[in-house]
């Protein structure tokens, strides 16, 4: 990473993509049951934690400013994805 500005990118970008695939896998269990409807809500949580946990892990050398900014943009975008409610077919 190059300063805190490559941080914040690299972490909005990440997090723009998890958060949409989350988005479009939830999107399509949505008219499922509700157990695969919720066994894809918590894949996605899993999914999304662990690539934030390996994201840090692989910038535990950066400074502390940077994966601070890479962490906050990351669940920001992320969580910008799941203000919307889904909508039903």
């Amino acid at each position: 990473m190059n300063g805190v500005a490559g941080g914040i990118l690299g972490g909005a970008a990440l997090g723009a993509l998890s958060g949409w695939a989350s988005r479009l896998a939830l999107k399509r269990a949505l008219n499922s049951s509700d157990r695969i409807f919720y066994s894809v809500y918590t894949a996605g949580f899993f999914c999304r934690l662990a690539l934030l946990i390996a994201a840090v892990c692989l910038l535990r050398h950066e400074k502390y400013i940077i994966v601070v900014a890479f962490a906050f943009f990351f669940i920001l975008l992320q969580t910008a994805f799941e203000a919307f409610p889904l909508g039903r077919k």
